[in-house]
């Protein structure tokens, strides 16, 4: 009920407004008519070294194409598709997919445009990290040379309305659920633990999210305030059926988790300003899921997230910085540690067996809590982190060389991208890099390093 209503007050207002619209004329639509096809053809491989005999292996090799539609009038009209094909394998598994990544039609009015379909929308001003950003799903673990890969579309309906020439009013409706794929999906899991994943698409009626913006830009600074209600792109895994194999000499405790989304409520808000060669950029939010994270171990702990960013361009140099930080605002200390990323001691498991009235699925809820709280940083009250990009223009835009770092001062998570793009020839665009991930025994980067690492190198021709 409550998404054919916002649906019937949608149309409403774009009826209302299409009234109020001046009518174009069947040539003038002809002449500003525009049909584009273009994509790419892309190859390429990641590779690691393996540590049972230190002899290097491709992890991922890939062939991909990209086609990009795009229709119109100019005037009153937009269609848009992205669709992508990969073959090759990924994590040593073959993949063989057609994504459309995007396909919608947006329809514009003097004072207002409406979106409906597959669309990307990410909310939020920084470089990094966007706090507020509850939007669109993305995959965590993308075999990609090209950043924006890791976004995935949603099947959504968007309204922008602007009042006055510097403000917009912005409302997004999200019927159905698409998560996000987490960065943890590849990690070997024990021969007692398997984890059920969830479709591609859930269109239970329950699963509906909804999100405002309002965004207002001056001649100093633009900034924006926003709520999301609805259900985190990010989902938490349950523990969902388990028991205990007394077969063998060692009790062994038979586990099945499920991937399971929990509903979130997010309230936000950003600026972005410049100050000479400077620009300077925030956002922070505050997130209150809607369930118990005490009774619910795939639900997280409240938290307030902030990050501020910068960026400075001199000659053939760019400078991109970033600080971010969390604060969990009903922090709780977790007693066990995570169940996965932890090798198992069995002789303590028999040992809690032995204690009268020891809950067993109960520890194991805890333990699946607190794998919980590992991926999404929420293990200590403050989290802090700082991250830094250099680039470089070189040989007029043909030799573009980078690196990316980021640190994680509490948890000590260490991510480092160097990279070179080379573009010898219009069209072409060679890229070769390296994806280093690393941190202490225990932590989050330590647990993905083995199957995330790697050196890729990829061709790429644009037509």
């Amino acid at each position: 009920m409550r998404i054919i209503t916002s649906l019937s007050i949608i149309l409403f207002l774009t009826g209302s407004l299409l009234s109020g619209q001046d009518t174009a004329t069947y040539s003038s639509l002809k002449e500003n008519k525009t049909d584009l096809i273009h994509g790419f053809i892309r190859g390429g491989l990641y590779s690691w070294r393996d540590k049972s005999d230190n002899v290097p292996q491709v992890t991922s090799a890939f062939s991909d194409l990209g086609i990009r539609l795009e229709t119109g009038d100019r005037l009153i009209f937009k269609a848009f598709a992205d669709v992508r094909f990969r073959y090759g394998s990924e994590f040593f598994e073959p993949v063989n997919k057609l994504d459309i990544r995007e396909a919608f039609i947006r329809v514009n009015g003097k004072r207002w445009n409406l979106t409906l379909g597959q669309n990307i929308i990410k909310w939020g001003r920084c470089d990094f990290t966007n706090p507020i950003s509850k939007l669109s799903p993305q995959n965590m673990i993308s075999r990609s040379p090209d950043r924006e890969d890791m976004d995935m579309g949603n099947l959504l309906a968007n309204i922008n309305w602007y009042p006055q020439k510097n403000i917009n009013l912005e409302a997004v409706i999200i019927p159905f659920y698409r998560s996000s794929t987490l960065v943890i999906d590849p990690v070997p899991v024990p021969d007692y633990v398997t984890i059920n994943q969830i479709g591609p698409l859930i269109t239970d009626k329950k699963m509906f999210s909804m999100a405002f913006k309002a965004d207002f830009r001056f001649s100093a600074i633009d900034w924006s305030i926003s709520w999301f209600d609805g259900y985190d792109p990010m989902p938490g895994i349950r523990l969902t059926k388990f028991n205990i194999d007394f077969s063998g000499p060692v009790p062994v405790p038979i586990t099945e988790l499920t991937i399971k989304p929990y509903r979130n409520r997010v309230l936000g808000v950003d600026f972005e300003t410049t100050a000479g060669k400077f620009g300077f950029r925030g956002e922070a939010a505050w997130s209150v899921p809607v369930l118990a994270y005490r009774t619910n171990e795939y639900v997280p702990m409240p938290d307030i997230r902030w990050a501020v960013g910068f960026d400075y361009t001199t000659g053939l140099w760019r400078f991109t910085g970033e600080y971010s930080g969390k604060y969990i605002t009903d922090f709780v200390r977790t007693p066990v540690e995570p169940l996965i990323g932890t090798p198992p001691d069995y002789s303590k498991l028999a040992e809690l067996l032995a204690i009268p009235g020891f809950d067993f699925e109960d520890y194991i809820q805890q333990q699946v809590g607190a794998f919980n709280r590992l991926y999404n940083y929420q293990l200590e009250r403050y989290y802090h982190t700082a991250g830094l990009r250099t680039e470089a223009d070189l040989l007029y835009g043909k030799l573009l060389p980078s690196v990316f770092t980021m640190y994680n001062f509490t948890s000590r998570d260490l991510l480092i991208i160097p990279e070179i793009k080379l573009k010898p020839a219009d069209g072409l665009t060679i890229t070769a890099g390296a994806e280093i991930y690393c941190g202490p025994s225990g932590s989050l980067y330590d647990l993905i390093s083995d199957f995330m690492n790697g050196v890729y190198v990829s061709l790429r021709v644009d037509f």
